[in-house]
């Protein structure tokens, strides 16, 4: 069978309540689209009835796929649906559905005009919010992103908006040497495509925070500042070959 021109991939832990809606919504949209698709599901060892609610779809949605893992974290699902994925082009967003596919418009000239990387940004100009986090989370959201900019040199202004897509041998490359399973990986591929050189476009999003967000603030805080100095350090240490 030919190649798929794009996967997208979607981590869900225990997202029973809204795995649903996001899935009908991506397919529907994907379906409009005159390119042909993939949509993957990455189950991270969900203990409610994610599994079922997606199972339950793919009866009726053909271009679903569901893969299950035991639980990691977010990072090490994404991993696994982009290094299974076939697309030409590789989009992963969020389960919540925060950033609506919609936005693939924005990415897929960038994609198509060589950029190996293009990324949504909540903090750019042309962005609309229109759900803000609390300000608590947004203040440190902001400190994560100055602090991996200073310690990383990602020149990026948005770490973690959940909605990134790749060009598909460029996603293979990034994601084989991905180490961090947790929050920080976002920061982690980042680094990994600017030390192989790939472009990286950020394109500005529409974005709403989800209140049920499964993010345990200080304690994920502090293990991504964590995985911060972990990424450093294994760079000193040859993880991450350079092109």
């Amino acid at each position: 069978m030919a190649r798929p021109e794009l996967s997208v991939i979607i981590p869900a832990y225990n997202e029973e309540t809204v795995i649903g809606g996001t899935l009908e919504a991506v397919a529907r949209y994907l379906t409009e689209l005159p390119i042909t698709h993939e949509l993957i599901v990455v189950d991270d060892g969900s203990t409610d009835r994610t599994v079922t609610v997606v199972r339950e779809l793919m009866e009726r949605m053909p271009s679903i796929r569901l893969l299950q893992s035991a639980h990691a974290g977010k990072g090490g699902a994404v991993k696994r649906g982009v290094l299974e994925a076939q697309g030409n082009h590789v989009l992963f967003m969020d389960a919540d559905h925060s950033t609506p596919i919609q936005e693939w418009k924005k990415c897929a000239p960038w994609l198509r005009d060589d950029y190996e990387v293009v990324i949504g940004s909540r903090k750019m100009p042309g962005a609309d919010v229109e759900i803000r986090q609390p300000p608590l989370r947004e203040a440190m959201g902001k400190v994560f992103t100055w602090l991996t900019n200073v310690v990383l040199a990602t020149r990026v202004t948005d770490i973690t908006c959940g909605f990134k897509s790749f060009q598909a041998e460029a996603a293979r490359q990034i994601f084989q040497l991905q180490r961090v399973q947790g929050w920080g990986f976002d920061a982690e591929i980042l680094f990994i495509a600017r030390r192989r050189g790939y472009r990286i476009k950020e394109v500005p999003v529409v974005w709403r925070n989800d209140a049920t967000t499964k993010v345990r603030l200080l304690t994920d805080a502090a293990r991504s500042f964590k995985e911060l100095v972990q990424i450093r350090l294994g760079a000193w240490r040859g993880w991450y070959p350079r092109a």
